[in-house]
């Protein structure tokens, strides 16, 4: 197999056997029952789903290993101009890719025009699996080249961005899923990685709990800069979504990709 194709091989893997994964999780055993239509709020979350994996190469995550290889052709970046042992190279390519990803997740939360793009993720009154796909593909490509920019300025290896990109796809299924480990499990984990406890509080309708909790994979940087909730006032009662998008039934593919362009509230 040639390492294109073993490297596409591999992110298919994440994406395919990570949600059937959480996917048999979720419906095995439930954190909480559903709140609403599953039909509607699946064909919006896999029509975008296909719209954005299908149709716009730049959100595949493939893309980032691309990048990589790109910089390292032409000796670019850090990683390509200093000798790192593989071990430590990982580390960092992880560390510093995570850290890109919460700073640009807060950003999309904390501007007002990101903000409105961001709401069609925010939108989804309940919270399962498929919330993990449902990205306007303009965010969805603008995200990806922040972490292409990122690839390339850091100078990672290809095998490293492979393997950090497959954690975070790994444990993006996991913190999206309607799963509850055990309490003792969730305060093990949530001392190094981001939980599902940990999101779907960030989930939750109430804007002062939407805007925590905004790791993807590691939990550090949350507490590090002030932006960790432990759990949400609701506790099990959360409400997910936003206050003025309640009818999953409206927020289908056309009405989600107009969403932005909206004022809230309308429709």
């Amino acid at each position: 197999m040639d390492a294109p194709l073993l490297v596409v091989s591999l992110y298919l893997g994440a994406l395919v056997g990570g949600f059937a994964a959480v996917g048999v999780w979720e419906t095995w055993s439930p954190a909480r029952a559903a709140r609403a239509p599953l039909r509607d709020r699946w064909r919006a979350n896999l029509g975008l789903l296909a719209i954005n994996h299908g149709f716009l190469p730049l959100v595949m995550p493939p893309s980032n290993a691309g990048a990589a290889w790109f910089a390292s052709e032409r000796g670019w970046g850090l990683l390509n101009a200093v000798a790192f042992p593989p071990g430590a190279a990982f580390v960092v390519t992880m560390v510093v890719l995570d850290a890109v990803r919460y700073g640009n997740h807060r950003l999309w939360h904390e501007v007002p025009l990101l903000w409105r793009l961001r709401r069609v993720h925010h939108s989804d009154v309940d919270y399962d699996l498929t919330v993990g796909l449902r990205f306007h593909p303009v965010e969805a490509i603008v995200a990806n080249l922040v972490v292409i920019a990122a690839v390339v300025a850091l100078g990672a290896p290809v095998w490293a961005v492979v393997a950090s990109d497959i954690a975070t796809i790994t444990l993006g299924h996991f913190v999206h899923g309607n799963v509850r480990p055990s309490p003792s499990v969730d305060r093990a984990i949530r001392t190094m990685l981001v939980t599902p406890a940990m999101h779907s509080t960030h989930h939750s309708v109430e804007r002062d709990e939407a805007t925590t909790n905004y790791g993807a994979v590691l939990s550090v940087w949350d507490r590090a800069f002030g932006s960790y909730l432990e759990r949400p006032r609701a506790g099990d009662a959360i409400v997910f979504g936003l206050a003025d998008e309640r009818d999953p039934a409206r927020l289908g593919i056309v009405r989600l990709l107009g969403l932005p362009f909206a004022a809230p509230g309308r429709g």
